[in-house]
């Protein structure tokens, strides 16, 4: 069979809505909660690994800590995903740079006791130095960059909707130059280094293939991007985020969610999606990809790739 790993990026509404005053004071990450405890039960019902890409500061919060130990014992990976989630993380200095990643593995093992060997960048938003910074502290993979000919538009999309935030706030994707980088996965430095692991796009014109992409789309999209992938014996690298599996529609949440009228804030499809159809679209998807697809963790997919180079 075809190789594929499943991941989830971690970012909660405290995190997305930052600087908006949008958060309780009280406000305890129901949605870390209530959103991996929902991911989980899809991938229990296909036996499924994936991994967790994980903001360090959200362990701050006990309730978290146990939930992923959840995650943890039924057989997932905990990845890095930065300390507070910078969205400009290219942008920070190399010092900067280098503590986000510390500080994250270092709660990550305290609270969870999991050693941290892959990376994904807030925003997708890596560059040389950070690999750089990966590799001297021993990583094993790297999964940041997104090879898509739509990230212009993408880029500007999101530039104009965070109108007003600070540069930082309102880049994403990273460089323009990894619109052409290669789609497989591929070691750094030719024998040495961590291994890169892009999100998955179609062959040929490099259509995003992710969570996403999927809601905004629709599953007729899906299937036809899917049937390219698989014709070309492309691997999946597959992505979702924290925001795809939590009900909006809930009260315990209801009052955290802005309207679409609040100037300089991106707003994930996720929020748009009714629970029910999103769940309804990411059964269907998973079904269709497990016929020709064997999935495991980013981690386990690393090193398969390096066993086979």
């Amino acid at each position: 069979m075809l190789r594929g790993a499943i991941s989830i990026d971690i970012d909660t509404l405290a995190t997305h809505f930052k600087g908006f005053g949008l958060q309780r004071d009280d406000y305890t990450y129901f949605d870390f909660q209530k959103g991996i405890a929902n991911f989980l039960k899809l991938l229990s019902e296909f036996k499924l690994p994936a991994t967790f890409f994980i903001v360090g500061k959200d362990l701050h919060h006990e309730p978290n800590c146990l939930t992923l130990k959840q995650a943890v014992a039924d057989g997932h990976e905990i990845a890095n995903h930065s300390m507070h989630h910078v969205q400009g993380f290219r942008y920070l200095t190399p010092a900067g740079k280098l503590k986000e990643i510390q500080e994250a593995a270092a709660i990550i093992h305290e609270k969870v006791q999991r050693k941290t060997v892959g990376f994904r960048a807030p925003g997708w938003n890596i560059d040389q130095e950070t690999l750089n910074i990966l590799n001297s502290q021993k990583y094993l993979y790297d999964s940041s960059i997104f090879p898509s000919f739509f990230n212009l538009p993408l880029k500007l999309l999101h530039y104009q909707a965070m109108k007003g935030r600070p540069l930082a706030d309102r880049t994403t994707l990273g460089q323009y130059r990894n619109m052409f980088v290669s789609p497989h996965p591929y070691q750094i430095a030719k024998n040495q280094g961590i291994v890169e692991l892009p999100i998955t796009v179609t062959p040929l014109i490099r259509l995003p293939f992710f969570a996403t992409f999927l809601l905004k789309t629709g599953y007729e999209m899906f299937k036809k991007s899917y049937q390219l992938i698989k014709l070309w014996q492309r691997p999946i690298i597959y992505e979702f985020h924290l925001f795809d599996f939590v009900d909006f529609s809930l009260s315990e949440i209801a009052d955290q969610i802005p309207s679409r009228g609040i100037k300089g804030m991106y707003l994930p499809q996720s929020i748009h999606t009714t629970y029910r159809k999103k769940i309804d679209l990411f059964r269907h998807a998973i079904e269709f990809m497990i016929r020709d697809y064997k999935f495991t963790t980013l981690e386990t997919f690393a090193h398969n790739y390096l066993n086979d180079v």
